[in-house]
């Protein structure tokens, strides 16, 4: 028993010979794992604490971007030291590293665009979480929940979460709904018909957007009353409603919830929203054939 325990002992201790004059034991490899587990750790709690401290003086957006980008240094740093920890010569890695390097070029380019993307997005602030955002692209729009170093994290308002690409953002176009002045404005479409009084309708219509707790309370974002057209069965109009982030976020709700008041103001006010007519026109014979169709029956024909 003692042979084969110093038998596995030796292999332990026994240096293994890698590309590069590169010798590492087997055990020099569980002391690399152990380093990176309490690395890991420690960066993560690094990172919680910076962004802790950081956000009550630079705002949110800092503090996640430099926490961040810290535990990104702190993990790369941390490897190469546990790499000479184990035994490993850093500069016997330039062969290997170059030949790494090519294969990365071609094969990974896409991970280190999207890499290089990601620390755009974070010093630059363009997208930050909790903004909600729309690629024009897809259509797609929802909240941002995360910036990670590959990938953006965005729940839609249906609570399905999108992993896209950073690259995405740098070199697409996006629109940022509430990147410096969160409010937005709303325009619900509705239709009155001819003879109803203007001025009436504009207070009415004023009067239930500022009933409604979407409708921002910033005097300079007034709503108002748009007479767009002239359609062929009434005005053609627009309720025109500023909304702050809490409307912003939920476009579609936002909208059903205008529609909503502003059908209910409509009805209460006796104003009845016109239905568009069409006119159907008969061909002679058909018209002949409904006309003999619509004859009452002889008295005759009917004792037979």
């Amino acid at each position: 028993m003692h042979d084969y325990w110093g038998a596995f002992w030796r292999w332990f201790t026994t240096p293994w010979h890698l590309p590069g004059n590169i010798l590492i034991e087997p055990l020099g490899i569980i002391e690399f794992v152990l380093i990176l587990v309490f690395l890991w750790w420690g960066a993560i709690w690094l990172r919680r604490l910076i962004r802790k401290t950081l956000s009550r003086s630079l705002g949110a957006a800092t503090a996640y971007a430099i926490s961040r980008l810290t535990y990104y240094i702190v993990i790369a740093l941390g490897i190469l030291i546990a790499l000479q920890t184990v035994g490993v010569n850093l500069s016997s890695l330039s062969i290997l590293g170059g030949v790494v390097g090519v294969g990365l070029g071609f094969g990974l380019q896409n991970i280190f665009s999207n890499f290089a993307s990601g620390l755009i997005l974070l010093f630059e602030h363009s997208i930050k979480v909790g903004d909600y955002i729309q690629i024009k692209e897809n259509g797609l729009h929802g909240e941002v929940k995360k910036l990670s170093v590959r990938y953006t994290q965005i729940m839609t308002n249906d609570h399905v979460d999108v992993l896209v690409p950073n690259s995405q953002f740098v070199n697409g176009e996006v629109i940022n709904w509430s990147l410096d002045d969160p409010i937005m404005r709303v325009h619900i479409p509705f239709r009155v018909p001819y003879g109803t009084d203007r001025e009436k309708l504009r207070e009415l219509v004023v009067n239930t957007a500022l009933a409604h707790p979407l409708c921002t309370r910033k005097t300079e974002y007034p709503p108002s009353l748009w007479l767009n057209a002239f359609g062929e069965a009434g005005y053609d109009c627009e309720m025109i409603v500023w909304v702050e982030r809490d409307g912003l976020m939920r476009p579609g709700g936002t909208h059903a919830a205008f529609n909503w008041a502003l059908a209910e103001a409509l009805e209460n006010a006796g104003i009845e929203i016109p239905r568009p007519r069409q006119e159907v026109v008969l061909a002679p014979s058909v018209a002949s054939a409904f006309a003999e169709a619509a004859k009452p029956v002889s008295a005759s024909s009917s004792s037979t």
